[in-house]
């Protein structure tokens, strides 16, 4: 087990290019020899920079995570906590965490009980005003975290800000970067309708939330593996709206270890299990009530679409009829969509054309 801790009271401004370790051999650009802008010591408006804190769950992710630290450490934010919590990594992860060691407000390596746990633990420990966690095979768009930051400042009534992601493959080339690969727009309250009905949230990688109201919602569901992010931000949407914005917030990565290239009964369940979450609740208004028999059959959609990938046919069978027991009259283009994508078995396409992170 390796801890380290030191004292997130203290202020931790983004060091400078020349302050980190050289890169690796051959690599250029950003985030190796390049940095986001410097800014100003007060934000737009005159007002300090408010703390944010990332949290980077890891494991075993030694080949992307150097290149996931330095694209938070080169925002050139001025106060930024940085906080990895690693699971018990065998490879080159723990060198190259310390490596970074200096420029980290805490970190540690030890068995925990998955990426879920891993992130509440960072949650718990960070002090920032505004919070997200960074997958460590992911990477942060320069000037990231100031752009979030200062939308949230102009709209301090929202819950979390997103933007939109682009797509890398695992030698960090993109692969699509626009609008229409990224989020689901949810600008204003209004559209939490939308939200509920589809199941979706915004984007998680590529937003920013307000780490008081994220714990007061109860944090990240431990019992969810694929979609935690989409049902944390489901509740905090349910509490105070979320806002978009049409900026690239980050670079998602596919390579053949992602999750959501995953089709199995764990991730078919789980939209399940966050449409029952949010129709038990008491505190709902009759707007969102109305809504539930569109979320299910969503949920029982992606269900029957998971199993079929996964070709355990009958589960499969029995999830679309009950996505048609649901609702009937609508959904028919997206089920003979998804249907065309079963038949003719293209994985990557299925991935792209998804509008959720889970």
């Amino acid at each position: 087990m390796h801890k380290v801790a030191k004292l997130s009271e203290k202020s931790s401004h983004c060091p400078a290019l020349e302050d980190l370790p050289p890169p690796p051999e051959g690599k250029t650009g950003w985030p190796w020899t390049e940095q986001s802008k410097p800014l100003p010591d007060t934000a737009p408006g005159g007002q300090l920079w408010p703390r944010i804190s990332i949290v980077t769950p890891s494991y075993n992710q030694g080949r992307f995570i150097e290149e996931c630290i330095r694209s938070v450490l080169l925002q050139s934010y001025p106060d930024l906590e940085y906080i990895i919590i690693d699971g018990g990594s065998t490879d080159e992860t723990i060198s190259i965490i310390k490596k970074y060691e200096p420029w980290l407000a805490y970190w540690e390596s030890e068995p925990d009980r998955g990426q879920s746990h891993a992130i509440n633990k960072g949650l718990l420990k960070s002090t920032g005003r505004f919070f997200n966690w960074h997958n460590s095979d992911d990477v942060l768009i320069p000037d990231s975290l100031s752009t979030m930051a200062s939308a949230m400042l102009k709209s301090p009534e929202a819950g979390y800000i997103h933007g939109y992601r682009i797509l890398i493959d695992y030698k960090s080339i993109i692969q699509a970067g626009n609008e229409s690969a990224g989020s689901n727009k949810i600008s204003f309250s209004p559209e939490l309708t939308t939200a509920i009905s589809t199941l979706q949230s915004g984007y998680q990688p590529g937003c920013l939330m307000d780490k008081q109201l994220a714990v007061e919602v109860g944090m990240v569901d431990e019992s969810l593996h694929y979609i935690m992010d989409v049902d944390i931000l489901l509740r905090i949407a349910l509490v105070r709206r979320p806002i978009y914005i049409s900026f690239p917030a980050v670079c998602l990565r596919v390579h053949p270890d992602t999750k959501s290239l995953e089709w199995n009964s764990q991730r078919a369940n789980e939209r399940i299990y966050v449409a029952k979450k949010i129709f038990n609740r008491t505190d709902l208004p009759g707007s969102i009530k109305k809504l539930k028999r569109q979320s299910f059959a969503t949920a029982h959609q992606f269900a029957w679409r998971c199993f079929g990938e996964a070709r355990m046919y009958s589960s499969a069978l029995w999830h679309l009829l009950l996505d048609i027991f649901y609702s009937p009259r609508n959904g028919w283009k997206k089920r003979l969509a998804n249907y065309k994508l079963l038949r003719f078995g293209n994985r990557t396409r299925s991935f792209l054309t998804q509008t959720t992170s889970g």
